[in-house]
């Protein structure tokens, strides 16, 4: 599943910079989502740990 994940990433770049010629905002939004997949990801188990 986090194969899956990375690759559509790395295509979102790939297409973004093909596109837009915008290298920078396909990375950072790369980044920025990953970031906020695992926080989003981190709390639900925490939440689940602490209810459990």
């Amino acid at each position: 599943m986090s194969l899956l994940f990375l690759l559509i990433g790395i295509f979102v770049v790939i297409f973004t910079g093909k596109v837009s010629n915008d290298w920078g905002s396909g990375i950072a939004g790369f980044i920025y989502g990953g970031i906020m997949f695992w926080t989003i990801n981190f709390l639900v188990l925490l939440i689940r740990w602490f209810f459990h």
